[in-house]
């Protein structure tokens, strides 16, 4: 106990407000989580309460004295919460605005600013295209990090929710007195408090005194039934043990008096909060994704920039001169649409879901969704409709089961026959063991139905009179036998007691329920049918094996029985004593039996049907009892066989993370029963370690710390507590777990479109890159400007790149496993952009740029070289081919001409990439053009560039030009072999021509 008491004690310091230990701020969070990671560990609750007492300083009768609680309060810190080390909101904006490709805009956008400069200082009549363009780029990653810092500083809010959930006052002794409005926040370990029913628990207390008392411990165990606790032994695993009520719960029923033994940060709650705020999420794999091709453009750009150095300088390039090209092929490469086009896609795909019922608070976490290999899900609420339901009546020797369906519509099913309710209720109805069970089960009840016919009450004693509402009035039943007196249940006797005076005889009626074991063991004699008969041996064989079997199933089984009190022994005038018991409570009638279980939802069997068809692991994680877990897991496909694999809380808490780590590989099927908060991180951390993407399920306060660790993590919209809202990626409005089934369809159609999407992008980079060269390399006027180019990533190809995501799922989307090893951009898809598509767009480009000079008497052969002269202002006489003479401002107006006849010959041929790029696979004669919005786009485009050539002032900022007509034409033919090569390069990916060499080669 001393080694227990001095690690509690020095656990506790380093949650003190002050810091003792003298750690930096990130370190102190560090070793605030590994302590909060770990199991609790105390014997507060095991040891006799008078050396309880004594360790603690204080009295049961009179309290902490105010002098010492003050002390105690001063050296401990308040009873709250306290957030995690937090670097603010400016920090955090910081790191919004500069993670992810973000860096490598950022990088762009200073090295144009750079480049202006440079001219600025060298040039008498610098371009401002290279501010304009770096101006564009602050802007595009200024906006799209504010998008990312609103969700981020949205989820830093965690705290704050938990703090929702404690009390203002309690009732506390102190010095002898008690003081009903002692604020929760002064509460300090050894304080005596007082709770009654309505009360929330200010503090994690072992329990002194009681009566009646029950507490919802659904926010830290998962269980949906209200449990009862008392001045019992404990147990090893505090969470289970029957003697603590914690920070937090609910008390429905009774009173007690407690002493407190953690507070704050220390108590069950704080522990879940603590992890809740101070665990990371995990990167998602888009943002793997992302970044990984953010290193490889890094690495390319600046390839291309040394060489273009090293060329530039050899050709006898002024450095400031070789600086400038360097900066402008650096940001050439940099797909300044990329960003904007994820982000915008990602957010229609969200919108869509919302129509699902699927609430996405993480854009990145919907594809994660796709790419998820595990989903670790919580059974109450989720799985099933977390609302008791009494699924078998045994009565006269026979078991019924109610069923889901059937009992909205009032019928029994009977086991064997299933003989519908409204054939067999004549007959059941004649059982008078039936109608005793059913006043049984309507008095011995303090479940309520409210005016407009809601129930109130413990979740079972609800179950049993939504039943009893199925098939009789149990509020004329209760009229009719008015209450006496009453016995509530506790954990020790495990039986409920009421008297009840029949109206209609002037005679007292005694209706018990509880236990079976202990039902039986207090009755003497069994209703059967239409008569009573003596409770033999036999008889108590044939319930025990009727128990066993209900048990099986993962029930909670709940025994009826009654007494007609002789009215001579207790006439009508006869005080009742609930306290010094005064009636029998022996030789019962047994009635019957009532199996009660959260059933699961109709849908979830078939949603986790498709789930395994999709390759996802399904793994249930929760808070109940083994049988009942088992049961669940059974009936809605997690487990195919009664031998599933079921590791309880106790049993996980002595396995090293290695042996979990065996276990799961080792066991597909497996149910994780009787769990606390920190082993949920435990199997979700253990899952990531094998490589998967998890998807965690949960509405409780309890699954907020792994809903935070997991890849995605899921809440329930309905049910589920605004703890675990406010920490989830993903929530369900309809709590229906067969909407995940709809969200991993999504992601997955959202990733395939997304590569197409980058694909379609990326094309358009080659005819961007390329001209830069040529003009560095081969000193020819520049065929493609910096704001041309701009128009290109930001304009014409936002609206079809974005609208790609609309583009509907490939037939396999389902049956294929999980993505492993597919990237976001692979080696298939550059080869496929840089080698092919985008080699002909370039040549498209060029052919036009090439007709316009020639046209106006410059001949391709005459443009190498030229660009010196072409450039200077102080040139006025550069002869074309024809022997006419230039001056400076007429050549750059034909510059301009040249460099919009090349701008319309990408919009066009992107046109045509945007119709390839709707498939991987299949023909565009197959596919069709049902996607509205890619239809829209492709007209969008032509508008846009007609814009950016025909307005006046549009056209001089984006350095275009008014074409003619016959320009527009140009790149037509480059189109159509751009079709042609795709729709042979598909069906050659079908068919595997070439010995699947397309395949290799291309297909993305």
């Amino acid at each position: 106990m001393n080694s227990r008491t001095s690690s509690f004690s020095s656990i506790s310091d380093l949650f003190r407000p002050n810091n003792p230990k003298g750690l930096r701020s990130r370190d102190l969070s560090s070793t605030r989580l590994n302590i909060l990671k770990k199991e609790i560990q105390t014997d507060a609750h095991l040891i006799p309460l008078k050396e309880l007492y004594s360790s603690l300083g204080t009295n049961p009768e009179v309290g902490l004295t105010n002098e010492r609680a003050k002390e105690l309060l001063e050296y401990y810190g308040p009873n709250t919460l306290t957030p995690a080390s937090q670097f603010g909101w400016s920090r955090m904006l910081f790191k919004s605005l500069c993670t992810g490709f973000s860096i490598l805009i950022w990088l762009g956008a200073i090295l144009c600013l750079t480049a202006y400069l440079i001219e600025v200082f060298t040039k008498p009549h610098p371009s401002t295209d290279n501010l304009y363009l770096g101006c564009v780029l602050i802007a595009v990653d200024v906006i799209c990090g504010l998008f990312s810092f609103l969700q981020n500083y949205k989820s830093s809010k965690i705290m704050k929710t938990f703090n929702n959930m404690i009390p203002m006052n309690s009732s506390c002794i102190r010095d002898g007195v008690m003081n009903v409005d002692t604020p929760v926040r002064d509460l300090v370990r050894g304080d005596i408090i007082h709770v009654k029913a309505g009360d929330v628990i200010p503090a994690d207390i072992r329990i002194i005194d009681s009566k009646g008392f029950k507490v919802d411990n659904s926010s830290l165990t998962g269980e949906c039934l209200a449990v009862s606790r008392s001045n019992t032994e404990g147990t090893t695993n505090i969470l289970e043990s029957q003697n603590v009520a914690f920070f937090s719960a609910l008390c429905v029923e009774g009173w007690a008096n407690g002493v407190v033994i953690c507070c704050g940060d220390l108590t069950a709650l704080g522990r879940v909060a603590g992890l809740a705020a101070r665990l990371q999420p995990a990167p998602s794999p888009l943002s793997r994704e992302i970044r990984l091709l953010m290193r490889y453009m890094s690495v390319w750009a600046l390839s291309l920039g040394l060489f273009i150095a090293i060329a530039s300088l050899a050709l006898g390039y002024p450095f400031m001169q070789t600086t400038i090209f360097v900066i402008g092929i650096v940001v050439a490469n940099i797909p300044e649409g990329l960003q904007p086009t994820v982000t915008a896609s990602l957010t229609l795909t969200a919108k869509h879901m919302v129509t699902k019922n699927c609430l996405v608070k993480n854009l990145e976490a919907m594809e994660a969704l796709g790419a998820c290999t595990t989903i670790c899900s919580d059974k109450t609420g989720t799985l099933t409709e977390n609302k008791m339901r009494v699924r078998h009546i045994w009565i006269g020797n026979k078991t019924y089961t109610l069923s889901d369906v059937e009992m909205g519509r009032k019928q029994f099913v009977n086991t064997k026959n299933y003989i519908r309710y409204t054939k067999y209720t004549k007959k059941l109805y004649c059982f008078s063991a039936f109608h005793s069970l059913k006043v049984c089960g309507a008095l011995c009840s303090n479940a309520t139905i409210t005016g407009n016919g809601y129930l109130q009450g413990d979740a079972s004693e609800k179950a049993i009179l939504n039943f009893l509402t199925q098939c009789d009035d149990p509020v004329s039943i209760r009229h009719e036998y008015p209450k006496l007196t009453e016995i509530p249940f506790n954990s020790v006797n495990k039986y409920q007691i009421s008297i009840h005076l029949n109206k209609s005889t002037s005679t007292y009626i005694l209706v018990m329920k509880g236990a079976p074991e202990v039902i039986l063991a207090r009755s003497s004699t069994i209703a059967s049918d239409n008569k009573t008969i003596k409770t033999t041996k036999e008889i108590k064989e044939v319930i025990d094996n009727a128990i066993e079997e209900m048990a099986n199933t993962g029930e909670r089984i709940l025994a009826f029985a009654d007494l007609h009190l002789d009215p001579r022994e207790y006439p009508t005038e006869y005080e009742f004593d609930a306290e010094d018991v005064n009636f029998p409570v022996e030789n019962l009638r047994f009635l019957g039996l009532m199996g009660l279980i959260d059933p699961p939802r109709e849908e979830v069997k078939s949603a986790i049907e498709r789930v395994r068809e999709a390759g996802v692991r399904v793994i249930m994680v929760t808070g109940d009892h083994p049988a009942t877990a088992r049961a669940v897991a059974l009936e809605v496909g997690i487990a195919t066989s009664p031998k599933c694999h079921v590791i309880t809380g106790s049993e996980l808490r002595n396995m090293t993370p290695d042996l979990l780590f065996l276990t799961l590989e080792k066991h597909y099927e497996i149910v994780f029963a009787r769990t606390s908060p920190t082993q949920k991180l435990q199997i979700v951390e253990a899952c990531q370690r094998q490589g998967s993407v998890v998807a965690v399920t949960g509405d409780g306060v309890n699954d907020a710390p792994a809903l935070r660790r997991a890849d995605i993590g899921i809440s329930m919209g309905i049910t589920g507590s605004q703890v675990s809202k406010q920490t989830a990626d993903i929530i369900l409005m309809d709590d229906n777990f067969a909407t995940i089934v709809t969200g991993i369809e999504e992601g997955r159609k959202i990733f395939d479109n997304l590569k197409k999407s980058v694909c379609y992008i990326l094309i358009s980079n080659v005819p961007e890159i390329i001209p830069v060269l040529m003009f560095i390399l081969f000193s020819i006027p520049l065929p493609l400007g910096v704001m041309t180019i701009l128009c290109v990533d930001l304009g014409t190809d936002m609206w079809p790149a974005v609208s790609l995501a609309h583009e509907r799922a490939e037939q396999d989307v389902m049956a294929r496993p999980p993505r492993h090893s597919d990237p976001l951009v692979s080696c298939s898809m550059i080869r496929l952009a840089y080698g092919h598509l985008g080699l002909i767009e370039f040549a498209a480009g060029m052919f036009s740029y090439f007709i316009v000079m020639a046209e106006h008497g410059f001949y391709p052969n005459q443009l190498f070289g030229i660009r010196q002269k072409w450039d200077n202002e102080a040139v006025s006489d550069v002869q074309d081919s024809l022997g006419q003479e230039w001056t400076y401002p007429e050549r750059k107006e034909l510059e301009r001409a040249c460099q919009a006849a090349y701008f319309v010959a990408i919009v066009i041929t992107q046109m045509t990439n945007g119709i390839i790029c709707k498939t991987r696979y299949n023909s565009l004669f197959y596919a069709g053009m049902k996607n509205k919005a890619l239809n829209f786009g492709l007209v969008f485009e032509i508008i846009l560039a007609c814009i950016v050539c025909y307005v006046p002032g549009v056209n001089t900022f984006f350095r275009a030009y008014p074409l003619r007509l016959k320009w527009w034409f140009l790149a037509l033919p480059f189109s159509l072999l751009m079709f042609l090569f795709d729709e042979f390069r598909k069906y050659c990916i079908r068919t595997e021509q070439f010995g699947g060499w397309f395949n290799k080669l291309t297909f993305y």
